[in-house]
């Protein structure tokens, strides 16, 4: 059984994915529960923290992939691990409702771990294709696992990688 909390996690990401954030009230994802407003407030005192509570585990995986990377290759194969990991959160959407908490930690969070892998993979004292190629990579990795999310897998990383390293042959 689910803890309390969890629940109105998985209701509110239900209710997110099926109607958008900002057509989802407090009181719909209460509801669906059989709690009261007040009940679903004790946990999440905004919507804005149940948005952010379900962003998190998916900012945290990024962070720890970025930051155990030693390489420009192993950053792009740790990031795409990640948005493979959580590609049903990206696959519904989910991006442009985090998009909302620009004034966020989680946003500020996930912009800092973007960066962080653009400079890694840019490699010391990259010149301006560097860093362009380098930003190119980090860019790619997400979008067709959110366009192709049905996709096996195995698959889809090997063929990202596959485009990835294509952007690296001249």
């Amino acid at each position: 059984m689910l803890s309390t909390r969890a629940q109105i996690l998985e209701a509110a990401r239900r209710l997110f994915v099926r109607q958008g954030y900002q057509h989802t009230s407090i009181r719909e994802i209460a509801e669906q529960l059989g709690l009261t407003k007040t009940a679903v407030l004790y946990h999440f005192p905004t919507k804005a923290d149940l948005l952010s509570a379900i962003a998190e585990p998916f900012v945290d995986d990024l962070t720890t992939a970025v930051d155990g990377a030693t390489s420009r290759q192993e950053v792009f194969e740790r990031l795409l691990d990640v948005y493979l990991r959580h590609r049903a959160l990206l696959r519904d959407n989910m991006m442009h409702d985090l998009a909302l908490l620009a004034q966020g930690p989680i946003l500020r969070r996930f912009t800092e771990v973007l960066l962080t892998a653009n400079r890694l993979a840019a490699g010391p004292d990259p010149t301006l294709r560097e860093k362009v190629r380098a930003a190119q990579a980090i860019a790619a990795l997400s979008d067709p696992v959110i366009a192709y999310a049905d996709e096996p897998g195995d698959q889809m990383r090997a063929e990202v990688l596959r485009g990835i390293s294509l952007l690296y042959s001249e």
